[in-house]
């Protein structure tokens, strides 16, 4: 359908909440009304003027995208909740209580809460589960490298990864986590048997492969009924 609906953007002066506004004509569904910050209010990414965050959210609104951080994560929620609209989270290193109220708004409104929106690295995923699913015995190792500035460590990205070979294998699986110069992420699983080695890569090499994940995970969602989902959902993983 040729229907628009309208977008509420938290951190909007962030990295990827920049790079969401910069991806936006991709999805004509899509209208990005408000974009709030507390950083930078007053300033215009991509002719959306930022303001400082509202006590509700405006009238017309169907979804929230939040990109902001963790501590204000919850703040946001009650905002979607309070106006019945659909809330994608894509902030990530949150604690587990921030994760039980997701899930529990999700009683109530679609929410949305994914450790990485990119499209490729939720395939990933799915083979990591595989391989360790048919390589038992093997050892295993994560090793994730992203940009010097990137505050969480290790990766969101590189925990779900853990996680989900920890349901097939039921042990942990060490993570090698590295910080230095302007990499976008790059995530890589190795499983070594005897006389083999199964590596699985995945290379970020723009942010923009997050905006556009996440961009198409909000025109997904916009149609769901209250619950909770990830980026699975969206892929039909």
């Amino acid at each position: 359908s040729s229907k628009v609906y309208s977008v509420v953007l938290f951190g909007a002066t962030g990295r990827m909440g920049r790079e969401i506004l910069k991806q936006a004509w991709r999805h004509d569904d899509l209208k990005f009304a408000f974009g709030y910050d507390l950083k930078n209010p007053g300033e215009t990414v991509e002719k959306l003027m930022i303001q400082t965050q509202p006590d509700g959210l405006p009238d017309g609104i169907r979804i929230a995208m939040d990109f902001s951080s963790p501590d204000a994560v919850l703040e946001h929620l009650e905002l979607a909740l309070a106006a019945g609209v659909s809330y994608l989270c894509g902030v990530t290193g949150l604690p587990q209580e921030v994760v039980n109220e997701l899930r529990a708004a999700a009683n109530e409104i679609p929410v949305m809460h994914s450790a990485n929106y990119s499209s490729g690295m939720n395939v990933m995923f799915k083979l990591a589960a595989l391989a360790a699913q048919s390589l038992p015995g093997y050892e295993r190792h994560i090793l994730e490298l992203h940009h010097a500035e990137k505050k969480d460590y290790p990766s969101g990205t590189a925990l779900h990864l853990e996680n989900v070979v920890r349901e097939q294998v039921k042990e942990e699986t060490p993570i090698t986590a590295l910080r230095m110069g302007d990499v976008t992420g790059e995530h890589r699983i190795v499983f070594g048997g005897p006389g083999e080695r199964l590596e699985i890569v995945h290379r970020a090499d723009a942010r923009a492969v997050f905006a556009v994940g996440a961009l198409r995970a909000a025109s997904w969602l916009v149609h769901r009924s209250p619950g909770y989902y990830t980026m699975k959902d969206v892929l039909e993983l």
